[in-house]
């Protein structure tokens, strides 16, 4: 049927773009086999079921790919904590990032594995945040409420239509402000 070879991180992220482009109800094996251009056999080397997948799928989201732009910023930047936010917050700026948070959210709201995955990953985010945030020297209180105010960002669905300047353009502003500490904010 196609390219042979496929690896089940290639079927897992081919399940993300259709959950992003057209929710969790398009998530199909024929759909996935037709845009992998492979058989069904394929997916059975990889999966003992659909279920197995979904759960892959969750499962994916929820513990890889929280930390790993944290430790891509990290391998590219080191630790300085600036260079590092700015890096590995990069992806809450682009579509992509942002549709697939907000994709997996609503597949949460009916399904108890995606739920839980979903709260991996906000899990992760919020540790390596404060962290940063508080690396940066803001007190706890003010670390939490940027992480906090960051997650949230990275999760808005707004009409890009309506958007203008667009979000990446907002995103990267907020990102900024939010670094720049008042007195009040910075440990003693």
């Amino acid at each position: 049927m196609g390219r042979k070879g496929k690896t089940r991180l290639d079927w897992v992220r081919a399940g993300q773009i259709l959950l992003v482009e057209h929710g969790i109800e398009a998530v199909k094996l024929h759909t996935l086999t037709s845009r992998l251009l492979v058989s069904t056999g394929s997916f059975y080397h990889h999966f003992k079921s659909f279920e197995e997948y979904l759960s892959a799928l969750a499962e994916y989201y929820g513990s890889e790919q929280a930390q790993l732009p944290f430790d891509e910023a990290r391998a590219r930047v080191g630790d300085n904590p600036e260079s590092l936010l700015l890096e590995a917050t990069a992806i809450f700026g682009a579509e992509s990032g942002r549709q697939l948070n907000i994709a997996m959210r609503a597949w949460a709201q009916t399904n108890k594995c995606a739920y839980a995955a979903v709260r991996r990953y906000d899990e992760a985010l919020i540790k390596n945040l404060d962290e940063i945030f508080l690396t940066l020297g803001f007190n706890e209180i003010a670390a939490k409420s940027r992480t906090l105010l960051m997650m949230g960002l990275a999760s808005l669905d707004l009409d890009p239509d309506l958007m203008k300047p667009g979000f990446a353009d907002r995103w990267h502003y907020i990102r900024d402000k939010l670094m720049l500490p008042d007195d009040s904010e910075l440990h003693s």
